[in-house]
């Protein structure tokens, strides 16, 4: 293995990407380097403003290259957003690096007033402790070597800490403790620093990048921020909760007031349109039928000259008008041939005579008269040229009518809103998944010899929920009670989905890290941490800043769910799903599962908080209304309260007003959140 630093060096140039020929920053970069102690093992040109330069330092930073170098982009022209790019990606600034370089350029010229330059280590999507260095040189060769050689002394210092190191164990620190120049033989600690990285941490090429687009230190962030600082001993820590308790309606105004409209684009209309909502109005282009058809199967002809008798059968469609004596035999559908202006059923002939070679009709006897017009469509009877058949908003749904309609009009494509990508993740280390049988193998098949873990059921439950939405999906696994797990997680989910739920981690536990890691680590704006209601007091709301290149500018949405089972489903119910529905399209007035009033079959107590209480709803026949019966205790962590609930009742608050409980047949407001059962009898 390589005892050197391995380097990436990127040049962002609009003109050197156009003629790679002509950039000389990258060689002046290469000749500063010592090569016995770096190894250039990467380098590529970008344009300014391409989404390569992002994707190119993520591919370095899953390789697990030590050190990223890019020269250009950094000035203040309409198109220098190198820092722009880089600095979302960055977990840890440099800020040290970048004043060494302003200090040492501007002791030169007074125009390095004028660099951006950005510094900082991304951390590796191993979660190790290790990471990737990563310094923004100017693009003139000139300022790009003068920026590097002010670093060239503590570089190898940086990347030992950047590598893993604790800042007392390195080479520097161990020669100032010995009273001796802590940067002399600095080549040194970069060999013993690249070897150890390659040797120890070389499974980086195995692990898919968990930071591309996420929000780092460099992300813009409020001053204060109420979430408690995981660095902070557990004693030290908060007692209580700093965030204010909120109502329902006050948490669905502000998810409304951060949830933005998912863009327009133009779809085929397949079966795979199902879920979307049309964000066009569909007018008819034609005529439907475009002339007069039959809506049965039997035998066209002339009404005034086709009495009851024997006729001849005409079977293929004449262009002129059909000889006296004859009908033609017609399918459900098909347009009338000239001459005729009614069709006879089946029903009402019989076969007079066949054809002696093929056994198929020649003539038929007519048992009945029709009008004219009977039995047909006119044209345009269906639908008028113009006509609006469908309406912007609409949802296109499992049912079958909008894809019809669609496809009866001849609309081949039409344009619809994206749904949301919605990724989700559990938290806590208590944790497994219901398909590892490690622990359990590791327990004799036991359950009581050993504490196994918990088994997760939100995620399966969530992800099963969202894809029979139709919404695509990103499984984030299970993780654990750390800060480095943590934020590569949601970093992956900021990059590739649009909306992340968490399920655990929102309460005041030493493990519940969820606020820490979005405020602290990525950025992120809680805009509230506490509901008041029950099941799900502890859900949290926030919004992620997208990246400065990323092609849309909108936030993601972070929905950090209560861990116990039946609050996370409810809260996703009462929260999350309606924001999606936002986002999908739907009008103002459907964001919302559609509330009604249920009779109650059994006395209800009511909680201290407004609360959601699981029931089975269905109508009654005697009655003529729809009946709630409660599925049983109500623990936030009985999940099998879930089972067969397709509604929540909206019980207050217990109160002088209210009461202590509701009462059989009282009427309530219930969140409908699945279809109505059977009619009772």
């Amino acid at each position: 293995m390589p005892s050197t630093v391995s380097v990436g060096l990127l040049c962002v140039s609009d003109t050197a990407a156009a003629v790679p020929s002509s950039d000389q920053s990258l060689p002046t970069i290469r000749s500063v380097l010592p090569s016995d102690a770096y190894t250039v093992v990467a380098d590529k040109v970008v344009a300014d403003q391409s989404p390569e330069l992002v994707e190119t330092v993520q591919a370095w930073v899953r390789m697990g290259v030590d050190l990223v170098l890019t020269s250009g982009g950094t000035g203040m022209g309409s198109r220098d957003m190198t820092p722009e790019a880089i600095a979302p990606l960055i977990d840890r600034p440099a800020p040290g690096l970048v004043i060494a370089m302003l200090t040492s350029s501007l002791a030169i010229t007074p125009l390095a007033a004028l660099s951006r330059p950005v510094a900082g280590i991304v951390h590796s999507p191993a979660g190790d402790g290790t990471g990737t260095l990563i310094v923004t040189l100017p693009g003139s060769p000139k300022a790009a070597k003068e920026n590097l050689e002010s670093l060239l002394r503590v570089l190898p210092h940086a990347l030992e800490l950047a590598g893993g190191a604790r800042s007392r164990s390195t080479t520097v620190h161990q020669r100032i403790e010995r009273g001796e120049d802590g940067l002399e033989g600095v080549r040194d600690a970069v060999q013993e620093h690249a070897h150890a990285h390659h040797h120890g941490h070389h499974h980086h090429h195995h692990h898919h990048h968990d930071g591309a687009g996420g929000g780092g230190h460099a992300a813009p962030r409020p001053r204060t921020m109420l979430s408690q600082d995981p660095s902070v001993a557990v004693a030290a820590r908060q007692r209580q909760s700093p965030w204010p308790l909120i109502s329902v309606r006050d948490a669905l105004a502000l998810i409304f007031e951060h949830t933005y409209v998912s863009p327009v684009q133009a779809l085929s209309v397949e079966p795979s349109l199902v879920g979307h909502v049309l964000a066009e109005d569909v007018h008819a282009r034609g005529n439907l039928p475009p002339g007069p058809s039959t809506n049965i199967d039997g035998y066209a002809l002339s009404a005034a000259s086709t009495p009851p008798g024997v006729y001849k059968v005409v079977t293929t469609f004449p262009t002129t008008p059909m000889p006296p004596g004859s009908v033609y035999r017609i399918n459900t559908g098909a347009p009338l041939p000239p001459g005729t202006d009614a069709c006879i059923m089946v029903e009402d002939t019989e076969v007079a005579s066949r054809d002696a070679a093929t056994g198929e009709e020649e003539t038929v006897r007519l048992v009945a008269q029709v009008d004219g017009g009977e039995n047909v469509r006119g044209a345009g009877s269906d639908v008028r040229t113009g006509d609006e058949v469908l309406r912007r908003g609409d949802v296109v749904s499992d049912v079958g009518g909008e894809l019809g309609t669609l496809a009866f009009v001849g609309q081949r494509s039409v344009r619809a809103y994206r749904r949301p990508v919605v990724a989700v993740l559990s938290t806590g280390n208590e944790l497994r998944d219901l398909q590892d049988t490690r622990d359990s193998a590791a327990a004799g098949g036991h359950a009581e010899a050993r504490f196994a873990g918990i088994v997760d059921s939100n995620r399966p439950t969530l992800l099963g929920v969202l894809q029979s939405l139709h919404f695509e999906t990103i499984d984030l696994g299970i993780c654990g009670d750390s800060m480095a797990d943590t934020t590569a997680r949601l970093k992956k989910g900021k990059e590739e989905a649009d909306v992340v739920i968490t399920t655990g981690g929102t309460s005041m536990g030493v493990g519940d890290l969820l606020k820490p890691c979005i405020e602290r680590e990525l950025g992120g704006t809680v805009h509230f941490g506490r509901v008041a209601m029950k099941p799900g007091k502890p859900t949290t709301f926030a919004t992620l800043p997208a990246h400065p290149m990323a092609p849309s500018r909108e936030p993601k949405l972070v929905f950090a769910l209560p861990g116990n089972p039946a609050s996370a489903l409810v809260t996703f119910y009462l929260f999350v799903l309606p924001a999606l529905r936002k986002m999908e399209g739907r009008r103002d007035g459907e964001w919302e599962l559609p509330r009604v009033p249920v009779t109650l079959t059994s006395t209800v107590p009511l909680d201290a908080r407004p609360e959601y209480h699981r029931v089975f709803v269905r109508p009654s026949l005697e009655s003529g209304r729809l009946e709630a019966y409660s599925t049983g205790g109500q623990r936030s962590s009985r999940t099998v309260s879930l089972a067969g609930a397709n509604g929540l009742l909206e019980l207050p608050a217990a109160s002088e007003a209210e009461g202590r409980d509701k009462s059989a047949g009282e009427t309530v407001p219930c969140v409908l959140i699945g279809e109505v059962g059977p009619v009772v009898y």
